[in-house]
């Protein structure tokens, strides 16, 4: 007798625990749980830097293309565990950097409202 293995394929943001940013070489579209918001033209090309900036004093996770924001910012009110994602589709490849200077906050960001 052996042991059987079930591999389960689920996308990033399909659960209530997953937030993530699609994109490919023309558009981006954010997913959480099982909802896809905000498609958004414009995606990646050579050398393009993707950022995840998430901000725990404002409860808020934002995705950036070489320093511009993608979209509005993606999710808002998070609390509990999070695991930010990128997927990158369609023939793409990625080089992961990490412990970059964040990007400068949007004007969608409000120190007051804290």
């Amino acid at each position: 007798m052996h042991d059987t293995m079930f591999h389960f394929v689920y996308l990033l943001g399909k659960d209530d625990k997953g937030w993530s940013m699609y994109i490919d070489y023309k558009r981006s579209w954010f997913l959480h749980n099982d909802k896809h918001t905000d498609r958004t033209d414009g995606g990646i090309q050579v050398s393009s830097v993707i950022g995840v900036l998430l901000d725990l004093h404002h409860r808020t996770l934002s995705y950036f293309v070489n320093g511009e924001s993608q979209g509005p910012i993606a999710f808002s009110n998070l609390c509990g565990v999070y695991f930010p994602a990128v997927s990158i589709n369609r023939n793409i490849q990625v080089t992961l950097h990490t412990g970059l200077t964040p990007p400068i906050e949007t004007s969608d960001s409000d120190e007051s409202a804290v």
